[in-house]
């Protein structure tokens, strides 16, 4: 069988909707992030298609981040191609990418029972960085909070966030991509009005795509409390239907709080990193 991978187009929507449609069954990501993902539209990277013996079997997402790091996202191989070389294909395809745009690092997610995806990773010198939790807030009230203001001074925001967010981790989360923590990203976050403070207290709250699903909160501190139901309310008066986060496993305080403000665990990641001193095995395809 022969494997070759190109750049895909909103041409290729059906074939890379099929892909999808065949590799996770009734899950429709793509359809709705088909600008973003597939048209470009705030998006740097490329979308890859890639076909055994000229049918299209497998497609992925490289992405170019704030800071320049290249993130791996929505590989799909059809079921029938699956363990037969086109995810390889996919990864070598991506690994191109990031020396192409002089990636800093490259990063991907994926679930922590979900074997075959961090095998593949790691046969590309991947190695695990970080585990993170992932909560939905209930949106069944509106508190009262504080007043807060947007903050859009990348330097207020970097004084604002550097030196406390050690306990959420390495990345801030928006829609399951994970951004390391540094001045590209508060620039990215201030250029996008998603800081906002109220005295010592401070939040971001947004998106990165798909704004009609819902808000993000990537980082809080201060009065928590205070904080998350600015957010809430925020949530309801923009008329969208959910608040997630995701934070550091390890943040066991903040395990507490989700617990005691009622949160839903929607489930846990792990977010595999590129680490260019390790030796890579590529003998095995997916």
């Amino acid at each position: 069988m022969e494997i070759t991978v190109r750049k895909a187009d909103m041409n290729d929507l059906d074939d890379l909707l099929a892909i999808e449609a065949s590799a996770i069954p009734g899950y429709a990501y793509l359809d709705e992030a088909k600008d973003f993902l597939l048209g470009n539209v705030g998006n740097q990277g490329e979308m890859i298609l890639a076909l055994a013996d000229g049918v299209p079997a497998g497609m992925g997402r490289y992405s170019v981040l704030p800071d320049g790091s290249g993130w791996l996202e929505i590989l799909r191989v059809k079921k029938e191609y699956q363990r037969q070389g086109i995810g390889m294909a996919i990864y070598q395809r991506y690994m191109e990418l990031a020396e192409e745009t002089g990636a800093p690092s490259v990063a991907m997610f994926t679930g922590r029972r979900n074997i075959a995806s961090k095998s593949l990773a790691e046969r590309w010198g991947f190695e695990l960085a970080e585990d993170f939790s992932g909560y939905s807030v209930p949106l069944d009230h509106t508190p009262e909070h504080s007043e807060y203001h947007l903050i859009t001074d990348p330097d207020e925001v970097e004084n604002r966030i550097s030196a406390w967010h050690g306990d959420w981790g390495k990345y801030m989360c928006f829609n399951r991509t994970f951004m390391k923590y540094g001045r590209p990203l508060y620039e990215w976050l201030a250029g996008r009005n998603m800081v906002y403070g109220s005295g010592e207290t401070t939040i971001v709250l947004g998106w990165r795509m798909l704004k009609e699903r819902g808000l993000h909160i990537g980082f809080m501190d201060g009065d928590l409390t205070d904080a998350l139901a600015f957010a809430i309310d925020e949530t309801v008066k923009r008329g969208l239907p959910s608040l997630q986060m995701m934070f550091d496993k390890s943040y066991t305080d903040m395990q507490a709080f989700a617990a005691h403000h009622k949160m839903t665990h929607t489930g846990d990641l792990i977010v595999m990193e590129y680490v260019k001193s390790c030796e890579v095995n590529r003998d095995i395809g997916q």
